[in-house]
C-alpha cells in the first residue's frame, strides 16, 4: 500500500505476536515515535508489522525522515510529520497528515511528557510547576480532540503514557508526579466521556524503561544494575510498553477502558514500606 492511498474499513485479525495483523485496515497516529530506542518508535513499528498505516512524530527532521525509510523499508505504510505536540498547530497537522495519507484515525498514542524540572517543592516555581503539568497532559488532550474533529470514533482506541511516579514520594519529582497523577484522572474521565461514542481511553504506566531519554541510567551496564532492583529482575524494554500499548489498542481488549497499566517489572510492588518483616 502506498503512503497515500487511503485505507478501507476493517477490524483487527485475531492472532498472536508473529504472524499477527490485530490492525489491518486501521490508521494510527504516534507521538514522539522516533528516538532510537523509544517507547513511541517501538509502539510505531509494532503497530505497522501488525497491519497498521502509521503516522509517526518527532521534533528532529532527519530522525523523522529516517523512520518513515526504516518503516517502508520492511513495505510498511507510513508517513512522518515533523513538529513538537505541545504546539497546537503541530497536532492539527499531524492529525489532517494523518487523513491526507490514508483517509481516516482509528488509533492514537500519546507519548508527550517530561520532567523538566527536577526539584523540590521548596525550590520549583509557580510557573515550572504548571508547566510541568501541562506538558504531560494538555499535548494528549489535544491530540484526541483534533482526532475526534477528523473522524475518530465508534470503535476508536488511545493510548496515553503515564508512569509509577504518582505513588513514589521523590523530592526532586514532585511536579512531575503531580503531572502523571493528573494524567491518570483525565484517562479515566475522558475514558468515561468517550465510552458512548464506542472509543476506549487506557493508559499504560512504565518505570524505568530503556530508551534514549534515559541512556546515563543504563548504558555503563546494559541496564543489568538497573533491572536487578526489579522484583522481575530485568530492566523494562520499550517493546515491553509497545506490547502493552498495542495490546490496549486492540480488540483483544474490547472491554477495558479508563485503566492505567503497570508495566515495570513490578517497580510498583515496592512503593511503600511496612516494619513488618
Amino acid at each position: 500500500m502506498g503512503a497515500t492511498e487511503a485505507v478501507t474499513d476493517g477490524r483487527t485479525d485475531a492472532g498472536g505476536v508473529g504472524g499477527a495483523r490485530r490492525f489491518s485496515g486501521r490508521v494510527a497516529v504516534v507521538t514522539g515515535s522516533t528516538a532510537d530506542p523509544s517507547i513511541g518508535r517501538s509502539c510505531a513499528f509494532r503497530l505497522a508489522r501488525e497491519g497498521a498505516s502509521v503516522v509517526v512524530n518527532g521534533r528532529d527532521e532527519e530522525r523523522v525522515a529516517s523512520t518513515e525509510a526504516a518503516l517502508c523499508a520492511e513495505g510498511l505504510a507510513a508517513v512522518g510529520v515533523v513538529g513538537s505536540m505541545d504546539t497546537d498547530a503541530a497536532v492539527a497537522e499531524l492529525t489532517d497528515r494523518a487523513i491526507d495519507a490514508f483517509g481516516r484515525i482509528d488509533l492514537v498514542v500519546s507519548t508527550v511528557g517530561g520532567a523538566p524540572y527536577p526539584l523540590s517543592f521548596d525550590a520549583i516555581s509557580e510557573a515550572q510547576l504548571l508547566e510541568t503539568i501541562r506538558l504531560n497532559t494538555w499535548p494528549g488532550v489535544a491530540l484526541i480532540r483534533a482526532a475526534l474533529a477528523r473522524g475518530l470514533g465508534d470503535g476508536g482506541s488511545v493510548v496515553a503514557i503515564s508512569s509509577g511516579s504518582p505513588r513514589k514520594t521523590t523530592s526532586a519529582m514532585v511536579a512531575y508526579a503531580s503531572a502523571k497523577a493528573a494524567l491518570n484522572a483525565m484517562t479515566r474521565t475522558i475514558a468515561s466521556d468517550l465510552a458512548p461514542k464506542g472509543i476506549r481511553v487506557n493508559a499504560v504506566s512504565p518505570g524505568l524503561v530503556r530508551t534514549t531519554a534515559t541512556r546515563s541510567m543504563w548504558k555503563t551496564d546494559g541496564g543489568a544494575a538497573a533491572g536487578s532492583n526489579l522484583p522481575l529482575g530485568r530492566l523494562t524494554e520499550a517493546e515491553d510498553i509497545a506490547a502493552a500499548v498495542c495490546f490496549l489498542l486492540s480488540d483483544d481488549a474490547r472491554q477495558i477502558t479508563g485503566i492505567t497499566l503497570d508495566v515495570d517489572g513490578g517497580n510498583h510492588l515496592s512503593s511503600g514500606w511496612t516494619p513488618i518483616r
